[in-house]
């Protein structure tokens, strides 16, 4: 019987030292190793079954170069074992600045009076109501959270009102952009005088009707009356009738209230 001999011997040792799936002489990289899932069924369309996306990719973000001295290992030289994640890139970039919101206009109106604005209610909370619009849609306060209103009872009835609140929507028109609404709850109970109005004057408020009994939840003893309303829900500022000369006070209470939201 013949002997082996030791050279082949050695090669087939060698042979049988070399892992599968390797190249001699180099450990597989990150690029060369790929990861084969089980077979399954079809997969379903949600978070948990989608590929993460490659960080910075999505949102633009740029990628942070390595710290100075360190680069990227080489296939022959020991680092992270394959098939493990790389270690996280530190972020250097700092948050962009708040963007500042836009300064307010001039006023509309000049001198203010101080006394008035000062009627009953100032300090509670308006109360919440839900009326329909001449549109037919359903409006309440509730949908202007977080800004500030001017409500304002009035009536197609009542005369004062029809010249106060065209001055009211100029107001809204001037600010509404900063976070004001007008809100004009019509005592009304037909929609079409309502309608009319609105149409004729071409009112960008926001308008309801049938608001007879929200209006006397406050017991005003003139009529129209109208809150200026915080962005917290509290009136800030009563008035009581039609008073022309109150104008600038109340574009003054409408410009406080405003400044406070964008604090």
């Amino acid at each position: 019987m013949t002997r082996p001999s030791p050279v082949l011997l050695v090669v087939q040792v060698a042979a049988l030292a070399t892992p599968a799936g390797c190249r001699s002489g180099a450990l597989p990289t990150w690029d060369e190793t790929t990861l084969e899932a089980p077979a399954e069924g079809p997969a379903e369309a949600n978070a948990d079954t989608q590929p993460e996306a490659t960080p910075g990719a999505a949102d633009g973000a740029k990628e942070d170069a390595p710290p100075a001295g360190e680069g990227a290992a080489s296939a022959n030289e020991p680092g992270e074992a394959a098939g493990t994640e790389p270690a996280p890139k530190r972020e250097t970039a700092e948050p962009a600045a708040k963007k500042r919101p836009k300064a307010l206009p001039k006023p509309l109106y000049g001198k203010a009076d101080a006394t008035c604005g000062k009627g009953p209610g100032i300090g509670r909370p308006l109360a919440s109501f839900s009326l329909p619009s001449p549109g037919g849609k359903t409006i309440s306060p509730r949908m202007y959270r977080g800004r500030v209103l001017l409500v304002n009872f009035w009536g197609t009835w009542c005369k004062p009102c029809l010249e106060e609140l065209p001055a009211f929507d100029r107001l809204y028109r001037r600010y509404r952009a900063h976070g004001l609404t007008l809100l004009a709850v019509a005592t009304d109970e037909d929609p079409a005088p309502v309608r009319d109005f609105v149409q004729r004057k071409k009112l960008a408020a926001k308008v309801v009707y049938k608001g007879e009994g929200e209006a006397n939840r406050y017991g005003s003893d003139r009529f129209p009356f109208t809150f200026v309303v915080d962005s917290k829900g509290v009136i800030v500022a009563s008035y009581r009738g039609y008073e022309p000369r109150c104008m600038g006070q109340l574009e003054a209470d409408l410009r406080a209230a405003l400044e406070a939201r964008r604090r």
